[in-house]
C-alpha cells in the first residue's frame, strides 16, 4: 500500500501471431488480470499495451529503460533474452540507474553480476525483492551498474561464442582428465571398476528353471512382489502424455489366477506391497483369498485373508510421528502449490502425504516439486519425517518408513511358525528405488536367522487400523516372536532378489520387465516351464493368453 500512489507497473504485451489460438487464450487471461487490478486500485497503478509484432521499437525501449527504476524480468523459460542487458546500457550517465530483478530459470540471471534474484513462484519474496529494489540507496544502484556495464560494452557476440567455445573444450578435457585418473598406469582396473565389474558378472539374468527346481524342494515359502511396475504392466508413454496409472491398474488375468493359485497352497505365503493407498490395492487384488496386502510402503497390511473371514482386517506400523501435527503444517503448503499447478493434487495415505505432479508439464511440474520440498523441509524441520520426490510425487512420510520394514516383519512371522522352523524358500520382486530396502531386508532376515532377538533391531508395535474379525492365523501380526534362532538351519535356503528391468541394484538377479515377472508366476502356478504368458491389446482391452493348464484349472 505505500507504493500504491507513486507506483506504476509498465507493461507492453507481445502478439507475434505465431500461435493465435494460444495468444488469444493468454491475452483474454491477462486482460481479465488488468480488469482486476484497474477495478480495485484505479487505472493509474498500471499502463498496459497490447502490440502485436514480436519485438518492441527500440526508440520505445530505450526511453521506458530511461524512465524506469527496475526492470522485473519473471521468466520461466526462455533463451538468452537481451533486453536486461540493454536496460543496463542504457543507465550510461543516469544520476539514479535502475536495477534489475531477474528470475533465477532466465539465462541473463547467469551473465548480470549485479542483478536481483527472483523465484516468480515465490510471491512473497519477490514482493520483498521488488521493495528492496525500489527503495535502494543511490550508492549501491551504481555499484550494482558498475558490476556489469564493462563486460555489457565490451563483449560483441564474437567474443561470446568464442567463450562459449572455449568452456566446452575445457569441460571435455576435464572428463578426460577424471576417466583418465581412475585408472591406473599399468592399465588395470582401480578398485571400483573391479567392484562393479565383478557386481554386474553376479547380477545376472533370472532362470525361472532355477525358481522352480528351488521351490518344488521346499515347504516354508514367503513371495513378496511389488504391485505397480512389477505384477501391474506399466504403459510405455512419453513423459509430455501422461495416462493416469498404469494398465488398468489391476495386474493381468493371468496374473490373478497365478496368484490365486500359489496363495491356495499351504506352503506359501503371498504378500503384494505397494506404495498406493490401501483402498486402491485392496480394489485391485483384495479379493485373492489367501494374499497379504502392504500398502502406503508398508505402513499398513492385511494379513492373507482366511476360510471364514468376509471382510479384510488392517493393521498399522507405528513408526513414531504424530502424523495429525505432519498433515496440519504441510497439507497448507501442498494446497498453495496445488492452487499455482495446473494437474497437481494432494494424495493422503495412511502415513504419507503426497503432491502429485504426474500430470503437468513435466519441466514446471519438475521445478515445483524442487521448492515446495525446500518450504516443507523448513516447516516440519521439527518431526522425524523424510522428503521423497520419485515418480512425479513429493511425499512426506515418517523418517523411518521404507518397504524393508513389512517385508522384515512378514519373514520374521513365518519364520517363527511352527516353533521357529524358519523359511526355506523366499522370492522377493521389485522395480523401483523404494523396492531396494525389500532386497537389503532379505539378506538381513538370512544373516539373523540364527541369532538371539536382543540383537536385531525389532520390528514397529502393530495395531489394528480397521474392523475385524482376527483370526488366530492373524493374530500372531499383533505382536512380533521374541525369536529369531530358527531350528533347520543345515537345511537348504533359497532366497531370490529380482530387479525388474536391468539397472544398478542390491538384487541378485533380474528379469527384463513385468510381463517376465508375469511369465513366472504363471509358470510357478502350474509347477512347469511350459507354461508361459503373452498380453495382447485388442479393442482397447488388454487379453491375457496363458497355457492350457492353467486356462484347464479355472473350468
Amino acid at each position: 500500500s505505500s507504493w500504491r500512489d507513486s507506483l506504476v507497473l509498465v507493461q507492453r504485451c507481445l502478439i507475434p501471431g505465431a500461435r493465435q489460438l494460444d495468444e488469444a487464450r493468454t491475452i483474454r487471461e491477462i486482460r481479465m488480470l488488468v480488469k482486476r487490478i484497474t477495478s480495485k486500485y484505479g487505472d493509474a497503478v498500471i499502463d498496459y499495451e497490447e502490440i502485436y509484432g514480436s519485438t518492441l521499437p527500440i526508440d520505445q525501449r530505450l526511453a521506458l529503460w530511461k524512465a524506469s527504476d527496475c526492470l522485473l524480468n519473471t521468466e520461466v523459460r526462455c533463451g538468452l533474452n537481451l533486453w536486461p542487458l540493454e536496460y543496463v546500457y542504457a543507465q550510461k550517465e543516469s544520476d539514479r540507474p535502475g536495477i534489475v530483478v531477474a528470475s533465477e530459470f532466465s539465462a541473463v540471471f547467469g551473465v548480470l553480476n549485479g542483478a536481483l534474484r527472483i523465484s516468480p513462484f515465490a510471491m512473497e519474496d519477490t514482493l520483498a525483492t521488488i521493495d528492496k529494489a525500489l527503495t535502494m540507496s543511490k550508492p549501491e544502484r551504481e555499484g550494482r551498474y558498475l558490476r556489469d556495464i564493462d563486460f555489457i560494452s565490451t563483449f560483441s557476440s564474437a567474443q561470446w561464442i568464442q567463450n562459449v567455445l572455449r568452456d566446452l573444450q575445457d569441460q571435455m578435457i576435464d572428463e578426460q582428465r577424471n576417466d583418465g585418473s581412475e585408472a591406473s598406469s599399468s592399465g588395470n582396473q582401480n578398485t571400483a571398476e573391479y567392484l562393479g565389474s565383478v557386481r554386474d558378472e553376479q547380477f545376472t539374468r533370472l532362470d525361472p528353471k532355477s525358481i522352480l527346481s528351488a521351490y518344488n524342494s521346499t515347504s516354508r515359502r514367503v513371495i513378496i512382489l511389488d504391485f505397480n511396475g512389477t505384477i501391474v504392466i506399466k504403459q510405455a508413454v512419453d513423459s509430455f502424455l501422461k495416462l493416469d496409472g498404469s494398465a488398468g491398474d489391476a495386474p493381468p488375468r493371468a496374473v490373478c489366477q497365478s496368484l490365486e493359485k500359489l496363495c491356495a497352497d499351504p506352503q506359501n505365503t503371498v504378500f503384494v506391497v505397494s506404495g498406493d493407498i490401501h483402498e486402491s490395492l485392496e480394489k485391485a487384488v483384495g479379493n485373492i483369498r489367501g494374499l497379504g496386502l502392504a500398502a502406503s510402503n508398508g505402513s499398513c497390511f492385511s494379513p492373507p485373508m482366511m476360510e471364514g473371514e468376509s471382510t479384510r482386517t488392517w493393521f498399522a506400523l507405528d513408526l513414531g510421528v504424530d502424523w495429525d501435527s505432519v498433515k496440519n503444517v504441510a497439507i497448507p503448503i501442498m494446497s498453495k502449490f496445488t492452487a499455482r499447478t495446473n494437474g497437481s493434487f494432494i494424495k493422503i495415505a495412511h502415513s504419507s502425504i503426497g503432491w502429485s505432479y504426474y500430470s503437468c508439464d513435466p519441466e514446471f511440474g519438475s521445478l515445483q516439486a524442487k521448492y515446495l520440498v525446500v518450504e516443507l523441509e523448513r516447516a516440519l524441520g521439527a518431526y522425524d519425517v523424510r522428503f521423497v520426490n520419485l515418480k512425479g510425487i513429493v511425499e512426506v512420510i515418517p523418517r523411518r518408513l521404507n518397504k524393508g520394514i513389512i517385508v522384515k516383519k512378514i519373514l520374521r512371522d513365518v519364520a517363527a511358525r511352527d516353533n521357529n522352523a524358519g523359511v526355506d524358500f523366499v522370492l522377493c520382486m521389485g522395480d523401483d528405488i523404494s523396492d531396494e530396502k525389500m532386497f537389503t531386508s532379505v539378506f538381513s532376515f538370512v544373516s539373523e536367522m540364527d541369532d538371539d532377538y536382543v540383537n536385531v533391531t525389532p520390528s514397529p508395535q502393530v495395531s489394528q487400523l480397521s474392523r475385524g474379525t482376527l483370526l488366530p492365523a492373524s493374530k500372531s501380526y499383533l505382536v512380533e516372536p521374541q525369536s529369531v534362532r530358527c531350528r533347520n538351519l543345515a537345511a537348504p535356503m533359497f532366497a531370490f532378489t529380482v530387479a525388474v528391468g536391468k539397472k544398478p541394484s542390491h538384487a541378485s538377479q533380474f528379469v527384463d520387465g513385468a510381463e517376465s515377472v508375469a511369465d513366472l508366476l504363471v509358470k510357478m502356478a502350474s509347477g512347469t516351464t511350459d507354461a508361459y504368458f503373452t498380453m495382447e491389446k485388442g479393442g482397447g482391452r488388454h487379453l491375457s493368453r496363458f497355457s492350457s493348464d492353467l486356462a484347464e484349472s479355472d473350468e
